[in-house]
C-alpha cells in the first residue's frame, strides 16, 4: 500500500476495494442521489425566483448531470462523482469569489449547511480525490473568501489546523477500511482455500414462512443465482438423515432400500425446524436447540457428514457444511465394484464352458479315440469347429479386456486390405453360425458394395478387426442377410479422406429399455457402478464405441431404424490413423447417448443417397 495515496500496488485488488467500496455504499448512493438531486432542484426554483443565475445554472446542470447516473447507473457509473466534482468545484468557486466581490457579505448560515453536504459527499472518493478537492476548496476560500485586513495571522493557522485535523481523520479512516478489507480478503482466500482442500461446500440459509428456505450464500459467495436456489432445494429435499448420530450406524443404512424409508427425515425437514428454533431466540428465550449438530446425510447414493450451526447476521441465519464422507462412499464404491469383478470373472468362466472346454474335449476326442483314416472327414470338421471356438473365445475375451482397461494397449498399426478383412469377418461368422446346432439350416447371405478408390488402408488391424467382429456378430442375431456399404467422405478437419462404413440387416429394431440396458464404460460415480451390476455384460456395442472412438474421427455410432425396409448401423474410420493421434481418456461414457438411433419415417426427408456428416466440434475433442 502507497503510504501518501493509500491506494494498493496491486492493480487487482485496487480494483476490487473500489468494487467493494461501492457496492458498500451503493445503497446510500440511491438514497443521496435523489436526496442531492432535490437540494439543487430546490436551489435551481430559489435562484430563478432572485435571479440568481450563476447558482441556477450551477444547480440544473448537476441536476441533469445526476439524473443521467440514475438512468446509466450500470453502464456508466462515473457519471455521478463527475456531477458531484463540478458541482463542488463550481460551488466553492462562486462562493469566494462573491465573498470578494459581492457588496453583500455571503450569509454564514448557507455556507454552513453547505459544509454537510462537502462532507458527506467527500466521504464516497478515494482519499486522493477527496485530499485534492479539499485543498483546492480551502485555496479558494482563503484566498478569496476572506478579507485579509481584518484577520490576524494566527487566524490562518487555526484554519489550516482545522484541515490538518480532517485530512488526519480521511487518511485513518481511509487506511483503517482498506486494511480491514484487506484482512476481510486474506479470511476469505484462507477460507476458500481449506473448503477446496478440505473439499467441504457452505451454504448459509434463513427461513421465510412465505418463501420455505432462502438460500443467502453458497462457499462464502452472495451472489446467489436462481440456478443455485433451485439446486440447493432439490438437495435438501432429497437427502435423507441418519437417525444415528454414531457413525457406526451408517453402514448398517446405506443400502438405497434404507434410503427410501418413509421414518427417515429430509435435510430440509430439519433445517426448517432447526431455523424456525434460531429465529426464537432472538431475545435470549430459551431454545430447544443450543448445541451444534454433527450428523450424516444420504444424497445421490452418496454419504455426506454435515455440520449445522447457528450464526448472526442482521437476523440468525443457519450455517450448513457438507463434505462426503469417504470412508462409507468408498466401502460402498469397493463393495459395487468386486460385483462388477466378480460379473467379469463369471464371463470368463462362460467363455471356457462354452469355447474352450468344447475344444478341449474335441481335441481328447481325436487324440484319444479318433480314427486317423476314417474319421478323416470327421476330424476335418471337429478341427474346424475347435478354430471357430478358440476364435470366438479370443474375440470375447478381448472386448472383455478392452471394456476393462478402457484404453488401447500399444498400438499396432500396419497397411491391410479392409474388404479381404471383412469377408475373413463374415467367413468365420458364417461358419461359426452353421456349426452351432440350433443353426444348421440357417444361411448367411452378405454382400460388400465398395466404392472406395483403395481396398488398402493404414490403421490398428487388430482393433479393426475386433470391431467388425463386434458389429457383424451383433448384426448375424438379427437378420439372414448381411450388406456392407464401404464410402470415401472428403472433410475439412482431415487430410485424406475417411471412411464410411454402412451395415444393413433385417431385423428387429432396438428399443430405449435395451439401450440403456447396455453397461457404462469407465464408470465413476455409485449410481453408474450400481447401473453396471445390475446389468449383463453385452460388450458388442459398448466396446464398439470405444473402437469407433478410437480407429476414426467421431465417437458415435448411428443406427437408423426402418419398418418396413433394412436396417443399418453407420460409422466412420480413418483411412490413415496415425500414431500421434491421441484422444482424452474416456470417463464415464453412457453407449444410449453414443447411439444415435434415429426413424427412418422422421429423416428420410433430409436424407437423399448420402448422410451428412456431423462436425467433429459435436463429437470428441482433440488433444
Amino acid at each position: 500500500m502507497n503510504l501518501i495515496t493509500l491506494n494498493f500496488e496491486v492493480s487487482y485488488i485496487e480494483k476490487e476495494f473500489r468494487e467493494s467500496k461501492q457496492k458498500l455504499f451503493s445503497t446510500i448512493l440511491v438514497y443521496q442521489k435523489w436526496i442531492f438531486g432535490l437540494i439543487n432542484f430546490l436551489s435551481f426554483v430559489s435562484c430563478l425566483i432572485s435571479k440568481n443565475w450563476i447558482i441556477a445554472s450551477i444547480s440544473i446542470g448537476t441536476l441533469i448531470l445526476i439524473l443521467i447516473s440514475i438512468r446509466l447507473n450500470k453502464k456508466y457509473p462515473y457519471v455521478y462523482e463527475i456531477a458531484i466534482i463540478i458541482y463542488m468545484l463550481s460551488i466553492n468557486a462562486y462562493i469566494a469569489f462573491e465573498q470578494q466581490f459581492a457588496s453583500n457579505d455571503w450569509q454564514y448560515t448557507e455556507t454552513f449547511f453547505i459544509s454537510f453536504t462537502f462532507a458527506s459527499l467527500l466521504n464516497l472518493m478515494n482519499f486522493m480525490k477527496r485530499a485534492l478537492l479539499l485543498i483546492i476548496t480551502v485555496t479558494l476560500h482563503l484566498i478569496f473568501g476572506v478579507r485579509h485586513s481584518d484577520i490576524n495571522i494566527d487566524t490562518y493557522f487555526r484554519y489550516l489546523l482545522y484541515v490538518v485535523l480532517y485530512v488526519q481523520f480521511m487518511y485513518q479512516f481511509e487506511r483503517l477500511l482498506r486494511t480491514t478489507f484487506l484482512d476481510y480478503q486474506k479470511c476469505q482466500q484462507y477460507l476458500n482455500k481449506i473448503s477446496k482442500f478440505k473439499d467441504v461446500q457452505s451454504y448459509s440459509v434463513k427461513y421465510d414462512e412465505r418463501k420455505s428456505l432462502i438460500l443467502i450464500e453458497k462457499n462464502n459467495s452472495k451472489r446467489i443465482l436462481k440456478e443455485d436456489q433451485e439446486e440447493f432445494l432439490k438437495m435438501v429435499l432429497n437427502m435423507q438423515l441418519s437417525m444415528h448420530i454414531q457413525k457406526s450406524r451408517v453402514a448398517e443404512i446405506i443400502s438405497v432400500d434404507n434410503l427410501l424409508s418413509p421414518k427417515k427425515q429430509t435435510l430440509k425437514q430439519f433445517l426448517v425446524y432447526y431455523t424456525q428454533e434460531s429465529n426464537s431466540d432472538i431475545n435470549d428465550t430459551p431454545s430447544k436447540i443450543k448445541q451444534d449438530i454433527q450428523i450424516y446425510g444420504f444424497y445421490q447414493e452418496q454419504v455426506f457428514a454435515l455440520s449445522i450451526f447457528r450464526s448472526f447476521d442482521v437476523k440468525p441465519v443457519t450455517v450448513l457444511l457438507m463434505k462426503e464422507s469417504k470412508s462409507e462412499t468408498q466401502e460402498e464404491e469397493m463393495r459395487l465394484r468386486m460385483r462388477n469383478n466378480s460379473k467379469q470373472l463369471h464371463y470368463i468362466q462362460q467363455i471356457f464352458d462354452k469355447q474352450i472346454k468344447k475344444s478341449l474335449i474335441y481335441f481328447k476326442w481325436i487324440k484319444n479315440f479318433a480314427n486317423k483314416q476314417t474319421d478323416a472327414q470327421l476330424i476335418n470338421k471337429t478341427l474346424q469347429m475347435i478354430n471357430y471356438s478358440l476364435n470366438k473365445g479370443y474375440t470375447d475375451f478381448l472386448n472383455l479386456e478392452t471394456f476393462t482397461l478402457q484404453k488401447m494397449l500399444s498400438l499396432g498399426i500396419k497397411q491391410f486390405d479392409l474388404i479381404l478383412l471383412i469377408k475373413d469377418v463374415f467367413a468365420f461368422y458364417d461358419g461359426y453360425n452353421k456349426q452351432k446346432p440350433q443353426s444348421l439350416g440357417y444361411i448367411q447371405q452378405f454382400e460388400v458394395i465398395n466404392n472406395l478408390s483403395s481396398n488398402s488402408i493404414m490403421s490398428d488391424y487388430k482393433y479393426t478387426k475386433l470391431l467388425l467382429h463386434n458389429l457383424i456378430n451383433y448384426t448375424s442375431k438379427k437378420s439372414s442377410t448381411i450388406q456392407v456399404i464401404l464410402d470415401e467422405v472428403t472433410t475439412d478437419f482431415s487430410l485424406t479422406p475417411i471412411i464410411r462404413i454402412k451395415i444393413l440387416y433385417q431385423g428387429p429394431n432396438i428399443t430405449k429399455n435395451q439401450l440403456h440396458g447396455l453397461p457404462i464404460l469407465n464408470p465413476q460415480s455409485l449410481q453408474e457402478l450400481r447401473h453396471n451390476s445390475t446389468v449383463p455384460l453385452d460388450l458388442d456395442l459398448a466396446v464398439s464405441l470405444i473402437l469407433i472412438r478410437r480407429l476414426g474421427p467421431f465417437d458415435r455410432l448411428k443406427l437408423i431404424q426402418q419398418k418396413r425396409k433394412s436396417n443399418y448401423l453407420e460409422f466412420y474410420i480413418f483411412q490413415q490413423l496415425t500414431e500421434d493421434y491421441l484422444l482424452i481418456p474416456i470417463t464415464s461414457m453412457k453407449p444410449s447417448d453414443k447411439i444415435k438411433v434415429q426413424e427412418y419415417s422422421r429423416i428420410a426427408n433430409s436424407f437423399s443417397t448420402s448422410i451428412q456428416i456431423e462436425s467433429p466440434g459435436d463429437s470428441i475433442q482433440f488433444l
